[in-house]
């Protein structure tokens, strides 16, 4: 008997060494220092399927319905507002057209302007069928304005703001007969119109994109090639490098250094269909970049959310490890957040939420250095809606380790408005700042975040005050609204300070792109 009890217990801590196994995550009795700690659950009024780090602070976010019991494909939505630090929530007026008429921007992508205006471009009719429709959101008058109508209608589109400041509206689908097609030609927002650029067979939906050192704009996935495109003149599409992974969806990627990416498990495994572990990274500043295994996680995900922390971590919440598209079933969706730490690859378990984070969930770091996690649901099971336990009109605040481990530095002092390549000074208070950076505003949806990415800003310090060195690139620091933050050397970020990175003068022949 002996024997058997220690084959069954070997046996077992085997299985509990195996990648992708969802556990239980760490014991309650854990320290906060090593695991973070989850605030309990709160209501909001709708799911945040689309959420946005607003520059004064508060989250704008928006889901599918306003009637949890109501139409699937409403063609009217209500965006509210989430202030943090009050816990209270405020609806927007409804988007409407210059006609008066309203429309749904679920399913839409979105970009933060370089004056804090948050574009919005898309939206739904019904599953895989878009609207051409785009509009701007301006936190300090509450109020959304339409702006001229896109080439293309455009369902899971992705948009991202470049390095003059224009934004890259890119890939979604709409209904042509009874086929769904995907819009190959992407087009820009020039601050006074469209205008098309060179197209793309085989676009994937919602492609994660993100803006390289040198202004091209990468595509990481969802296919397994990846590419770079040249926004200028007409455009221009160059392969760069195939992901070892394959075609990965619904698994995010992230900017975690200028021109460091990557990307996080996703769904789509031949045979089993199950989600991944298996993370890749890629270095855009290599002479041949070329992607290349990282750290597995711990966990199999799909659907889940990557969160870029204020000292360059990577912060995993959410998702689900079983097979298929989004399965939601007992013991499939991962409950335990992880996190990747770059300079050791490697990943540490963390405190578990309490709730399912799957399809349709956001996360978006707060000035505060905390994240919220959200929302999760409203997807159609074959004709009919997902059962309704299985949406979260909620939220759960996550305080990660670095809060835990001593006190925070304290910014008393930061210009509100930066230029490009700036020396400016930070004065502080408390243990001695090791560190600087600025992380951008998050724009964040669909298991993927179109905004965020870290800059880190050298300093020298005298007494409390800090002289910092804005990077003078634009690719590095793209222009708009960023958190401020400094670390003490034990990790511990100060509060943020908000502040604004203004766009490079166009060039003289550029015309008018001002936005």
């Amino acid at each position: 008997m002996r024997w058997f009890v220690s084959w069954i217990t070997s046996v077992w801590r085997a299985l509990l060494e195996r990648p992708g196994l969802v556990r239980a995550g760490p014991q309650p009795t854990s320290a906060p220092a090593e695991v973070g700690r989850w605030d309990p659950v709160f209501a909001l009024p709708n799911i945040a399927i689309h959420a946005n780090l607003l520059p004064d602070g508060r989250v704008l976010f928006w889901g599918r319905r306003d009637d949890p019991a109501g139409s699937m494909n409403d063609h009217f939505c209500t965006p509210h507002v989430w202030d943090p630090v009050t816990a209270t929530t405020t609806p927007t007026p409804q988007p409407k057209r210059a006609d008066g008429s309203t429309v749904n921007l679920f399913c839409a992508g979105h970009a933060f302007l370089p004056d804090g205006r948050l574009l919005v471009a898309g939206g739904h009719i019904a599953d895989g069928d878009g609207i051409d429709y785009a509009a701007t959101y301006d936190h300090r008058t509450n109020t959304w304005t339409p702006l001229p109508a896109m080439r293309g209608r455009r369902w899971y589109p992705t948009a991202t703001t470049l390095a003059d400041g224009r934004v890259l509206v890119i890939s979604g689908s709409a209904a042509v007969g009874a086929t769904i097609v995907v819009e190959a030609v992407s087009e820009i927002w020039d601050g006074t119109r469209w205008q098309p650029t060179v197209d793309f067979v085989g676009l994937p939906l919602y492609p994660r994109m993100h803006l390289a050192p040198d202004g091209r704009v990468f595509m990481a996935g969802s296919n397994a090639m990846t590419y770079l495109l040249d926004t200028g003149g007409h455009g221009t599409w160059t392969p760069l490098a195939a992901r070892a992974a394959g075609d990965r969806q619904y698994g995010p990627s992230v900017m975690y250094e200028p021109g460091k990416v990557i990307y996080v498990g996703g769904g789509n495994d031949a045979g089993t269909d199950l989600p991944t572990a298996a993370t890749e990274v890629v270095d855009l500043a290599d002479a041949q970049p070329s992607w290349r295994p990282a750290a597995p996680m711990r966990f199999r995900r799909r659907q889940h959310n990557a969160t870029l922390l204020p000292d360059g971590t990577v912060l995993v919440t959410g998702g689900t490890s079983g097979p298929g598209f989004n399965d939601v079933s007992p013991g499939k969706p991962v409950h335990t957040a992880e996190l990747w730490d770059p300079a050791t690859d490697t990943w540490t378990a963390l405190a578990a939420e309490d709730v399912d984070r799957c399809y349709h969930a956001t996360a978006v770091l707060l000035p505060d250095g905390t994240v919220l996690s959200a929302g999760g649901g409203e997807f159609m099971v074959g004709p009919s809606p997902n059962p309704p336990a299985d949406n979260h009109r909620d939220g759960q605040v996550f305080h990660p380790p670095y809060l835990f481990r001593g006190p925070r530095p304290v910014i008393t002092a930061a210009p509100a408005e930066l230029a490009l390549g700036e020396r400016f000074p930070i004065e502080v208070a408390g243990p001695d700042v090791a560190r600087v950076t600025l992380v951008r505003l998050a724009s964040v949806t669909h298991g993927f975040d179109e905004n965020q990415r870290l800059v880190p800003v050298p300093f020298t310090a005298q007494g409390t005050t800090l002289q910092a060195d804005l990077p003078a690139e634009p690719g590095i620091c793209v222009p708009g609204h960023y958190m401020l933050f400094v670390l003490s050397a034990a990790g511990v970020p100060a509060v943020a300070r908000i502040v604004r990175v203004a766009a490079p003068a166009p060039p003289a022949d550029a015309g008018d792109q001002r936005v």
